[in-house]
């Protein structure tokens, strides 16, 4: 149990990994944090900071404001790109090989990326030819340019 309202919600945000626009319950951190008072006072100080909004009763919506407090300013295509080729190349795929898509989707998603951060920047990898899709869905195989791209560091 946190020790104050502060601490159950800000340990609340950040394991959760809320995005801009996503949303939560106040009995979600009812169940965190006991003093209810201490807790409607901090999320309105939070909302008067511009980090929360209050959408209806008992549900709160994360602003970008609120993101790039808790957690950075939110990756960018290029970050993404970088990210997902990076996890190929550490997992040893080698050029022609094709993989399952999930088990490095996973892995980046635990890294805090999004499937809506993921799907275009995997997209841009096919369009450069990096990756190609393989005979099954869900499956892809790395080309020789993005062997290329992983050596030379010019995989972004």
């Amino acid at each position: 149990m946190a020790a104050t309202a502060v601490e159950a919600i800000n340990h609340f945000i950040k394991a959760r990994g809320f995005r801009e626009g996503e949303t939560f319950l106040f009995a979600s951190l009812q169940i965190r944090y006991p003093l209810h008072d201490e807790l409607r006072a901090v999320l309105k100080q939070m909302g008067e900071d511009g980090v929360i909004e209050n959408t209806s009763e008992g549900t709160y919506k994360m602003t970008m404001a609120g993101y790039v407090k808790f957690f950075g300013a939110p990756p960018s295509e290029d970050d993404t790109i970088q990210a997902i080729m990076t996890e190929i190349g550490t997992r040893g795929i080698k050029t022609g090989k094709s993989f399952i898509w999930a088990p490095v989707q996973e892995s980046l998603i635990l890294k805090r990326f999004r499937d809506g951060d993921l799907k275009p920047a995997l997209e841009k990898i096919l369009t450069n030819h990096w990756l190609e899709n393989a005979s099954m869905p869900g499956f892809y195989r790395l080309t020789d340019a993005g062997f290329k791209a992983l050596n030379t560091g010019n995989a972004e």
